[in-house]
């Protein structure tokens, strides 16, 4: 295989990944500074709660999209037409879902109509994401990153804008529904130069696509539990201020498991494809990229470990210095992530998704169950460490599935051999 355009891909969006993330943390150090830890605490719990109604409509949409249309590309306006329809139609009801929930939860007023704003950032956020799958198909993603980083500069100058006016809470998630509107107007105008699709609803081909991303949805939202569910049961059994804490090494976690996701991402269609032939392919694809995520996860993991305390002074200030051990921890995560991520698509790629659902719910149940017992009284540091617990389990499982169904196992020891090549190469 040619991975020629998947690496230049992956090049371009890690270099607009990486222009897009530090203005992030520019807009996170603002924000910290200028709501301090309840204010940001609030600001994430708006985002946390709906995070699990977002996964909600997504449904495994998306990854059942991009499958789709690199094994039918005759159908693709079709399949991309339907696919669409299908994730508006789930968004409409989990944001009414949402919105009727959220007026029964103990939150004050303004957390209440924050969740009513942010609702529009969940809206176009996840259409955004639908219309992804076509750039990845075409190997043009760079295009979305471009994007990315239109919408994150211009996101930091209203942030900046609304700092300097004194604006509460409410004015930085109008900010933000507003730049997604912006983003996704971007990403939509792009993607008809390659696919120019319409709404479509055909209701024998919705029920077979909702019957193959049904495990990858359950997969999915299992996943959305163990990884926000801690922030929102923080919110529900300790002061907001907590949150705060723990969000703000989290959103540094969120911040570097992009890139093995895109790298991920990125080698769906070649998985899709080579899933369906007979011979080496399939595996080699996976090799080759779980090399890259190790050699890529061990560097990130040390660093953050080793840096800690700087980083969050940098972002937050001393105000947020008991965020520091919770990244310590959370550094640890990030490696599996960097991992689990292509486990999760050769999982779906080989068909396995129900066996990766049952993973991720034993995942899920796992976590809430030791959140429940840690959280009252170790607060944020309990809730790194089932974090911890709960992905290297299911980085475990997830490995151990692929080996004994498909006979699918890493070679540390190539990657190893690959890194030693680059830095001393022989000579001829």
């Amino acid at each position: 295989m040619d991975f020629s355009g998947i690496y230049k891909n992956f090049f371009i969006a890690s270099l607009s990944r990486l222009i897009t993330a530090l203005v992030g943390l520019a807009i996170i150090g603002f924000l910290t500074r200028h709501l301090g830890q309840a204010g940001y605490g609030a600001y994430e719990t708006v985002l946390s709660y709906l995070f699990i109604f977002t996964v909600l409509a997504d449904f495994g949409l998306h990854i059942i999209h991009v499958r789709e249309i690199s094994r039918e590309p005759e159908k693709e306006k079709f399949i991309s037409g339907s696919i669409f329809t299908l994730r508006l139609l789930m968004l409409a009801s989990v944001i009414i879902l949402a919105l009727v929930i959220g007026i029964f939860l103990p939150y004050s007023e303004e957390i209440k109509q924050g969740i009513l704003v942010a609702s529009i950032f969940v809206l176009f956020s996840s259409l955004s994401q639908i219309l992804a799958g076509i750039f990845q198909k075409y190997q043009t993603f760079y295009l979305v990153s471009f994007s990315d980083i239109l919408t994150k500069f211009v996101q930091l100058g209203l942030v900046f804008y609304a700092v300097r006016a004194g604006s509460g809470l409410p004015a930085f998630i109008w900010i933000l529904s507003l730049t997604a509107g912006i983003q996704f107007a971007a990403i939509f105008f792009l993607s008809r130069r390659f696919v120019r699709f319409g709404l479509v609803f055909d209701f024998s081909y919705a029920l077979k696509i909702l019957k193959a991303s049904l495990p990858v949805a359950f997969s999915i939202l299992f996943t959305a539990i163990y990884i926000r569910t801690d922030a929102l049961m923080l919110s529900l059994m300790r002061p907001v201020s907590d949150v705060g804490v723990y969000r703000l090494a989290a959103k540094i976690l969120e911040a570097l498991v992009f890139f093995p996701a895109l790298l991920v991402e990125l080698t769906m269609p070649s998985f899709s494809r080579f899933a369906l032939k007979k011979g080496d392919a399939f595996e080699a694809v996976f090799k080759k990229t779980f090399n890259i995520l190790f050699l890529m996860a061990v560097p990130v993991v040390l660093g953050l470990i080793l840096f800690a305390k700087p980083i969050v002074l940098l972002l937050g200030g001393e105000a947020f210095a008991a965020s520091t051990l919770p990244l310590k921890i959370l550094a640890l995560v990030v490696g599996m992530v960097f991992l689990n991520n292509l486990g999760g698509k050769a999982l779906i790629a080989l068909e396995f998704q129900k066996a990766g659902m049952w993973i991720y719910l034993s995942g899920a149940a796992l976590n809430v169950f030791a959140n429940f017992l840690v959280i009252p009284r170790y607060s944020y540091l309990g809730a790194s460490l089932t974090t911890l617990v709960t992905e290297t389990l299911v980085t475990i499982a997830m490995f151990s599935i692929l080996y004994r169904k498909a006979g699918l196992k890493p070679d540390i020891k190539r990657a190893f051999a690959d890194l030693k090549g680059i830095l001393k190469p022989e000579r001829v």
